[in-house]
């Protein structure tokens, strides 16, 4: 004996078949970080000072009589990004620079070796759809390219620069009326910006760490020496740092610049404990170890991570 299926079955299994996920299929993309010599030193990285400055939108996206679709201009958004994935790095420590440029260097006094200053350079969203007999699709994307440059503030050269792009989706379906609508999803914007920056900071921390981490001298009493940066910067008791004389500071014809000479090593000091609560109130007391001080002129001296040591 035959038995019939009732065709209502066959119909709600086709539904099934078309029916598109609801949840929002989205690409992005966390903090990099490669573990090259640079950055893989164990227990021990002395963190770089380091401003976000002026970020452009270089685009025509949100210049229009109604934005962009979000809360923030699209420049501050990548600026907020940039700081979010720098901390979460662990190897700088975040000082305000807000509204600085290049041309503010050696005029705008702020307390940070380096400053990151970058654009928006594209960005633009697009939708799709697909449309079946019971069903349909909407994919919504966005896309970004975001400029860095690195900058030195004491000159304002720049010492790196480097492009990344990113991309985010999310993409909803309904059948027969029923799934999910989908609206304009602000968020994309963010995300499709985070993905770009974050291809880039893994170059951008080891750019910073290849340049020696660098202090003044604050005082001289007797054996000890009392310089800026502390906990907060990775100093700890027993660390050793080099004491240099400044070099000559002499006019470069080639870029009508002022350069820096190399300078000269005089002595040795070990950290013996460190003070203070904030980035721009610690210190560290430390022991000299060789060399003689006395005869130097304290602004006249630098200090430098004592690589010879292996400190």
């Amino acid at each position: 004996m035959s038995v019939r299926v009732p065709r209502v079955l066959f119909f709600l299994a086709f539904l099934g078949g078309c029916v598109s996920p609801n949840e929002p299929d989205i690409q992005k993309a966390g903090p990099v970080v490669t573990e090259s010599p640079a950055l893989a030193q164990e227990g021990r990285v002395l963190k770089r000072k380091v401003a976000v400055g002026r970020f452009t939108n270089e685009t025509q996206y949100g210049r229009g009589v109604f934005g962009g679709g979000s809360d923030s201009p699209i420049e501050e958004q990548a600026a907020d990004l940039l700081k979010t994935r720098l901390a979460e790095s662990g190897r700088v420590v975040l000082v305000d620079a807000e509204g600085w440029t290049p041309e503010d260097s050696g005029t705008m006094q702020i307390p940070a070796d380096y400053v990151i200053v970058g654009s928006v350079s594209e960005f633009g969203r697009t939708t799709s759809s697909e449309t079946g007999v019971f069903s349909r699709t909407k994919k919504q994307t966005a896309r970004a390219a975001v400029n860095l440059r690195l900058i030195r503030t004491s000159t304002g050269e720049v010492i790196y620069a480097e492009e990344g792009s990113g991309e985010a989706s999310v993409e909803v379906g309904r059948t027969m009326g029923v799934g999910t609508s989908a609206g304009y999803d602000s968020t994309l914007n963010d995300k499709a910006i985070s993905a770009a920056i974050s291809r880039l900071v893994s170059n951008i921390v080891e750019n910073l760490l290849d340049d020696p981490w660098r202090t003044a001298i604050l005082k001289v009493e007797g054996e000890s020496v009392f310089i800026a940066g502390g906990e907060l910067q990775g100093l700890r008791a027993g660390d050793r740092l080099a004491v240099l004389v400044r070099g000559e500071r002499i006019e470069n014809p080639q870029f009508n610049t002022v350069i820096e000479m190399p300078g000269t090593r005089i002595a040795t000091i070990e950290v013996v404990s460190t003070f203070g609560q904030s980035i721009t109130t610690e210190g560290s007391i430390c022991k000299l170890q060789e060399g003689d001080l006395a005869e130097h002129e304290i602004a006249n001296l630098i200090v430098e991570d004592d690589e010879e040591s292996g400190s």
